[in-house]
């Protein structure tokens, strides 16, 4: 079943001389239970895409639908990217002052769900992901793969269905990376649509189907041995 569908998106960028044009009439969908890897060179839109499916950003042309819903008609398109949109974003945005648990606690705070039930589904979560343990740390006492971990609980709690990744696994080792691809994994395997942008083919290996950007285009989709499998 597709969950996420963008059609002929294009998405510009300043205007005249100084127009840039991020992407170019791309089109793409995405099942649930699907993880699809984007890959491409520096300034081919990886990052538009991303923004552009989860609602973060609006296409200049084209639309976007996150199940029925068609994003430009969505008024309170936080709340939709609260309830249904998980984001792993390159840099965390972790909250320094906040624990573990307080981080990924906070999407569903905002959206209104009671402190106490709120830490239940994030101690869950962080079981999910192994940091339990973690849950009273802060962000500065954790190493490079903890925080990565803590925010993909973030990106997971509640019953979001979207997982968006931009490039996880840049800052890590090879070995913690692959823990986080096996993260990602398990909940597309559980019923969620992940979009995971990266520039490594061996964490791309992990996705269903590869789609290649170029110049705002897609180059060309490749499916994977494991899509080959299923």
């Amino acid at each position: 079943m597709t969950y996420v569908r963008l059609a002929g998106v294009t998405r510009v960028h300043g205007e005249g001389a100084t127009a840039v044009h991020a992407l170019k009439g791309v089109s793409l969908e995405l099942d649930v239970g699907e993880l699809v890897a984007v890959m491409g060179p520096s300034g081919s839109g990886k990052s538009t895409l991303l923004n552009l499916a989860g609602g973060l950003d609006r296409p200049t042309s084209g639309t976007v639908h996150i199940g029925e819903q068609d994003l430009a008609g969505v008024r309170d398109l936080a709340a939709l990217r609260r309830r249904s949109v998980g984001y792993v974003f390159q840099d965390l945005n972790l909250i320094t002052s906040l624990t573990a648990a307080e981080n990924v606690m906070l999407p569903r705070e905002l959206d209104g769900v009671r402190s106490g039930r709120a830490r239940q589904e994030a101690m869950a979560v962080l079981a999910e992901v192994d940091s339990a343990d973690l849950a009273d740390r802060f962000p500065e006492e954790l190493s490079g793969g903890q925080r990565q971990r803590i925010a993909i609980a973030r990106a997971l709690v509640g019953e979001r269905r979207l997982l968006l990744a931009d490039e996880p696994t840049g800052a890590l080792d090879t070995r913690t990376g692959d823990e986080i691809l096996r993260i990602l994994r398990a909940r597309c395997d559980a019923g969620a649509a992940v979009l995971l942008v990266t520039h490594e083919p061996r964490y791309a290996a992990w996705a269903d189907r590869v789609v290649f950007l170029r110049d705002g285009m897609i180059a060309d989709t490749t499916d994977t041995p494991l899509a080959s499998a299923r």
